[in-house]
């Protein structure tokens, strides 16, 4: 029995990872510079639709053509932005982003004619040509790949979170009789871009990023080379999937959590605000919960949740009173808030682990593509949807296409290498030896011989 116990005190364990990843200082700093540049887009994006009706009179006709190009410039400047990045360093790249991003959001301030917004819109979309990748490609380069996973799920969380804060301190804040305060937003967004591309110029000496070779030495290569990659190209179809149908959240949900709880948009404030809180308070616990498990068995997960998220909002409609109405809906809200922090250190972590260091800007291009053409179809599909009457259809497709999509995702893990697709376990630790037991009978000595 003592030897069993000896033999099983000495084998060795695996050590319990921390709860905060350990990403260095640096991506930390960069991480909440991020964070605080998004409370900055916080204060503006939600309201640019209002702003351009309410305040610069245009017609919301007009106002949402404005915007949806924006869309479109940043769907067909991210590849440009790619090879940019590829080219001068993803630190350079990402401060050109922010640059124009602040010139955009500074111009609205100012905007009094259509062809002066247009000109905003366009800048703030081809900006997200170069801020979506720029971002993923520095990260990756100032952590171990080990840790991809983890930053890149902070990434999302931190970003949201601020965001959040933005608009929250926005919707206090704004007040359609006093348009200084709307010129005060924008500018505040403007300074935090533009402050956040010179700290980064200023801090460049601490990015341990690797030096990058010279044009004419550097490996050839292109976006030829980058689409024959099958496994970023099914990992790009499926993230595209799992965005279009998290941004229903921000279409579809609104509208039918109205019609289902009319009179007030109390239980959509609730919601998004459960939404948020599962976001942060599970992400670090998912991260910490990962190591030792797949990627793409993570992103499957979440579409389970996804499904779930969107079951749930489906059966509030059979529901019979208002109180358990909302409280399916937000309940939804906080199930999707989960899925959307086990979706966020996964497919993205994929990609750049398969990615040649010298084409991983134009890798992060191609997949934040999904980023920029979901958002534009989901409100198309849930305006169409939701105005025919067909809300019942919608909600059951959404969770099929995610149950479907998740799926999907396992196959898709059989493609991808072990060592790519599985996250690092915590190391094993042999313990300390035990001090060897003290004999409890005194010592005693004697004077004298016998």
């Amino acid at each position: 029995m003592r030897e069993r116990n000896a033999r099983s005190q000495s084998d060795p364990v695996r050590a319990r990872p921390p709860l905060l990843p350990a990403i260095g200082s640096t991506a930390w700093l960069v991480l909440g510079m991020n964070a605080l540049s998004c409370v900055g887009s916080g204060l503006t994006v939600p309201f640019l639709l209002v702003y351009l009706n309410h305040i610069r009179g245009l017609s919301l006709t007009a106002a949402g053509l404005i915007l949806a190009l924006s869309g479109f410039a940043g769907i067909a400047s991210t590849p440009f932005g790619g090879s940019v990045i590829d080219r001068i360093g993803p630190v350079r790249g990402f401060v050109i982003g922010l640059v124009l991003a602040g010139l955009a959001m500074g111009g609205f301030a100012f905007v009094t004619t259509p062809s002066t917004a247009m000109i905003c819109a366009l800048a703030y979309g081809v900006a997200g040509g170069f801020t979506y990748s720029g971002l993923s490609t520095l990260l990756a380069e100032l952590v171990p790949a080990a840790e991809w996973g983890a930053v890149f799920g902070l990434r999302f969380t931190t970003a949201n979170l601020g965001f959040g804060a933005g608009a929250l301190v926005s919707g206090l804040v704004l007040d359609f009789h006093v348009p200084l305060t709307f010129v005060a937003v924008f500018l505040g967004d403007c300074a935090s871009y533009l402050l956040f591309a010179l700290a980064l110029l200023a801090l460049q000496r601490r990015f341990s990023a690797p030096a990058r070779q010279p044009a004419e030495t550097a490996p050839r290569g292109g976006y030829g080379v980058v689409l024959r990659d099958r496994i970023l190209v099914v990992a790009v179809l499926l993230q595209t999937v799992f965005v279009f149908v998290l941004f229903q959240s921000e279409s579809a949900f609104p509208v039918w959590a109205v019609q289902l709880v009319p009179g007030t948009p109390a239980v959509v404030g609730l919601a998004f605000a459960a939404n948020m809180l599962a976001l942060v308070l599970s992400q670090l616990f998912i991260i910490r919960l990962m190591r030792g498990h797949t990627r793409t068995g993570a992103a499957a997960l979440a579409g389970v949740l996804l499904a779930l998220t969107w079951g749930l909002t489906l059966a509030a409609f059979f529901l019979p009173g208002r109180l358990e109405r909302s409280a399916a809906l937000v309940l939804a809200l906080a199930v999707l808030g989960v899925g959307a922090a086990l979706l966020s250190p996964t497919l993205v972590a994929v990609i750049n682990d398969v990615a040649p260091a010298y084409l991983r800007g134009r890798y992060n291009a191609v997949y934040h593509l999904s980023a920029q053409v979901a958002p534009l179809a989901a409100p198309a599909l849930a305006g169409w949807a939701l105005g025919h009457g067909l809300g019942v259809p919608l909600m059951g497709g959404l969770s099929g296409a995610s149950i479907l999509t998740a799926g999907l995702t396992l196959w898709f893990g059989r493609m991808v290498p072990r060592n790519t697709n599985r996250v690092p376990a915590p190391e094993l630790r042999r313990p300390l030896p035990a001090a060897p037991p003290t004999d409890p009978t005194p010592t005693v000595s004697f004077a004298g011989g016998e």
